[in-house]
């Protein structure tokens, strides 16, 4: 098998990643992004020469590739990065940037042989669902300083009000009638689902549309980072008080995972649904874990 084959079987069998590492070198405005991909897919990944010097060849990469290109080959490299003292460059974070991309994945779900969301485990100890299509909206609500009410529709990234937030994503259901939306209540803000249609979370369309709907800027960072849409699953853990009696757990057959038979907090709250009602069948079951997790139903519940 020559190199050209060696790395065209490693992008039919990693079609995502490949995809996600191209749009990553493009936006470093790389000469020739896929290109250059493919060149440290070879050195890196695919077959290192074993003549060649490897701490060389990691100091060269460290200070090319962006920090979700070195993430998201990291765990696929037979070289030992972390043996190298030229590693403390790969590793490094940039400020305000933390990595996403190595979250333990505890489950995924699939509709028709096809991955459409994995449930992962954040830096904190919390589940997150992580949607390859689904659009996923956090909206922080909140009077940002300074600001002139009269503006914000153009210059704020903070919705002032819940009523300011709804009211933009009734005029986009407006010009978009075939869209729908699930509106959820979060503790700081809101949480939209888009379940009439597909959206990909790397295009300038989806991006100027979360913009538009007073997406929060760290979310659609983390978004683009790591090219899918997310909904944190479980309380944030500084946000509740330890009980007593630890928490007991039961497996529910609807979703396929384990569930808590209880809790005295909630993620968030099913409040509405604009426009159409309808659920995509690749959507339904990421829903429903969604929506069990974080009993959106229980609107008793404290939020946290």
């Amino acid at each position: 098998m020559t190199a050209l084959d060696r790395v065209e079987q490693f992008i039919e069998a990693n079609p995502h990643l490949y995809r996600k590492l191209c749009f990553w070198s493009g936006k470093r405005n790389a000469e020739s992004p896929i290109a250059q991909v493919r060149e440290y897919l070879m050195q890196l990944v695919i077959a290192p020469d074993p003549h060649a010097d490897t701490a060389l060849l990691i100091e060269k990469w460290s200070g090319i590739l962006s920090l979700p290109e070195r993430s998201g080959i990291t765990s696929l490299s037979p070289i030992a990065i972390g043996d190298y003292s030229q590693s403390v460059n790969w590793y490094r974070l940039a400020q305000g940037e933390y990595s996403v991309l190595n979250e333990p994945v505890l489950h995924e779900i699939c509709y028709q042989g096809q991955q459409q969301a994995t449930i992962t485990l954040n830096r904190y100890g919390c589940l997150v669902l992580n949607a390859e299509h689904l659009l996923i909206v956090d909206v922080d609500l909140g009077v940002p300083q300074f600001a002139n009410p009269r503006d914000c529709p153009v210059n704020c990234q903070v919705a002032l009000s819940q009523r300011q937030a709804i009211g933009a994503l009734h005029l986009i259901v407006e010009q978009y009638p075939h869209l729908g939306f699930r509106v959820y209540h979060t503790r700081n803000g809101l949480r939209y689902f888009c379940t009439t249609q597909e959206f990909d979370p790397l295009e300038r369309q989806t991006q100027r549309l979360m913009q538009n709907l007073y997406v929060d800027p760290l979310y659609a960072k983390l978004c683009k980072f790591q090219a899918t849409f997310r909904a944190r699953l479980q309380p944030k853990p500084w946000r509740v008080e330890v009980e007593a009696d630890p928490e007991r757990f039961v497996y529910d057959p609807i979703t396929g995972i384990v569930l808590p038979v209880s809790s005295a907090y909630a993620v968030c709250h099913l409040i509405k649904i604009i426009g159409e009602p309808q659920i995509l069948p690749q959507f339904e079951q990421a829903i429903q874990v969604h929506d069990a997790y974080c009993g959106v139903s229980h609107l008793g519940l404290q939020l946290a």
